[in-house]
């Protein structure tokens, strides 16, 4: 898979490209990717996919709309899937000024399409000025095909970041991953703390998340931690420690049998399930106590 940025003119003798915003990667998406994915094997061209390095509305809306999938991560489950190439521009305000007829002038430069594949819901262009009919006929007019995925619904909810976001907000894990497809993750480097954790007896390892990532609601989580090639059953504490009167939302995985120096490494942690909500204990013992349940919970559970 070759990832290319900026706005580079392919040499290829014609590409199948995903379009849309790909935020979250979901199962939605993954079925508009792979339809486009099947098509160019199956017809001698290229399969792409378009992605974004910002979110089209914090620029469109000047809100920040918090990820779930981070460019990187998006690239490496992409990679899984093996389009030919994934092609990364940034969306800034000229960009966004582009009419309908502009952006598709640019894929078919550039990209040299000769099908796209988009979801139900797709809009494109200035003002969001472009929808299905108005692509198709765009299609028509530059010669190239359009290919339509309809909404996919689980337990007859649509599939949507949106919907996904609130999961999240909401601490239900379980059904955040069916919607997605996969584990929510949060990653980074790990960072040294407070040492609450290691004072305690239960060293954590403070990751050092990027802050425009949504956030489970506060609480304490069963989960992996992917350190050192390793997976790893978790607990993972989202929250402010409200027993020790901090303030920053940290995220803290304390990695069940494991006693290894990862300061600056580079880890993933991935939720599964709630196990309770963030509180204040009384004491630090009773808050060991607490702790030590959670473990065994964990330990026990199939991860």
């Amino acid at each position: 898979m070759e990832v290319y940025h900026a706005e580079k003119q392919l040499n290829n003798q014609g590409s199948v490209v995903a379009l849309g915003n790909f935020d979250g990667l979901h199962v939605a998406h993954m079925k508009i990717i792979r339809r486009g994915i099947d098509y160019a094997s199956k017809h001698g061209l290229e399969s792409g996919v378009l992605l974004f390095e910002e979110h089209t509305t914090s620029v469109t809306k000047t809100k920040e709309v918090f990820l779930i999938t981070p460019n990187e991560a998006k690239l490496e489950l992409l990679r899984r899937e093996k389009p030919d190439f994934v092609y990364i521009r940034r969306f800034t305000e000229d960009f966004m000024r582009l009419s309908p007829e502009e952006f598709v002038c640019l894929l078919v430069k550039n990209l040299n399409v000769k099908a796209v594949c988009v979801g139900y819901d797709y809009r494109f262009g200035c003002k969001a000025e472009g929808d299905v009919e108005c692509l198709k006929r765009l299609g028509e007019k530059y010669g190239f095909q359009v290919f339509v995925t309809e909404a996919v619904k689980i337990d007859g909810e649509i599939v949507s970041s949106t919907a996904i976001r609130r999961m999240i907000n909401d601490g239900d894990m379980e059904k955040a991953e069916r919607f997605l497809g996969r584990r929510f993750c949060v990653e980074g480097n790990v960072i040294k703390g407070k040492q609450n954790g290691k004072k305690m007896g239960i060293p954590t390892a403070n990751v050092d998340y990027d802050r425009r990532m949504a956030m489970p609601k506060e609480g304490v989580y069963a989960g992996i931690t992917y350190v050192r090639g390793r997976r790893c059953k978790s607990v993972i504490n989202v929250g402010r420690n409200p027993t020790f009167g901090a303030n920053d939302v940290t995220v803290e995985s304390h990695i069940l049998d494991f006693d290894e120096d990862i300061y600056g490494e580079y880890i993933r942690v991935s939720f599964a399930k709630i196990l309770r909500g963030d509180r204040r204990f009384n004491t630090p013992e009773e808050l060991v106590r607490q702790i030590q349940h959670d473990i065994e919970t964990t330990r026990q559970m199939e991860l």
